[in-house]
């Protein structure tokens, strides 16, 4: 009766053990969500998901999003660009700008949400050209604590990179 019984058992655990690796091969994986990059580049206002221009400084964040400060029609905006170099939230409500220069322009300007655009901007014009040092405070999404970036901004940066190389055959 006992070697019925380890027969039994055996045999049970055998018919389970099959059918578990039956039922793994034939699962059908979970489709992994994709994500669509977009190949045309956007217009301002940005949404977000939208691919940008590629034009202004990047301030790169090491494991987060990159923050790109451009002036676009002497204007500036503040975006949010993700690993995949496409319009992302938000992080940041506001802050300021501080621009050293010449000509002698206006020099501070707030930022705050600007309607319809995923990013942040300033509601002054800055007159061209612009060259000059920007001092770029930010307030972080969770607490009210500023982190500020300097940097150099050219007039080259107001112009989107073009993607095409130039014909070095052609007369200059």
């Amino acid at each position: 009766m006992k070697l019925i019984n380890i027969a039994h058992c055996f045999v049970f655990s055998a018919c389970a053990l099959c059918l578990s690796l039956t039922a793994e091969e034939t699962k059908s994986e979970i489709p992994v969500e994709e994500i669509i990059i977009p190949t045309e580049i956007s217009e301002p206002p940005y949404e977000v998901g939208e691919l940008p221009s590629e034009q202004g400084y990047y301030v790169e964040r090491e494991g987060q999003t990159t923050i790109n400060f451009r002036i676009v029609g002497n204007q500036m905006r503040v975006y949010w660009i993700d690993e995949n170099g496409l319009i992302a939230e938000p992080e940041s409500g506001g802050g300021s700008v501080r621009l050293k220069g010449k000509p002698k322009i206006r020099t501070y300007f707030a930022l705050s949400p600007v309607a319809g655009d995923a990013g942040i901007g300033g509601t002054g014009i800055v007159k061209p050209p612009h060259l000059f040092t920007v001092f770029l405070s930010l307030k972080h999404a969770d607490s009210e604590e500023l982190v500020t970036n300097s940097f150099r901004y050219t007039i080259a940066m107001d112009k989107p990179v073009d993607s095409v190389e130039p014909d070095a055959s052609s007369a200059n």
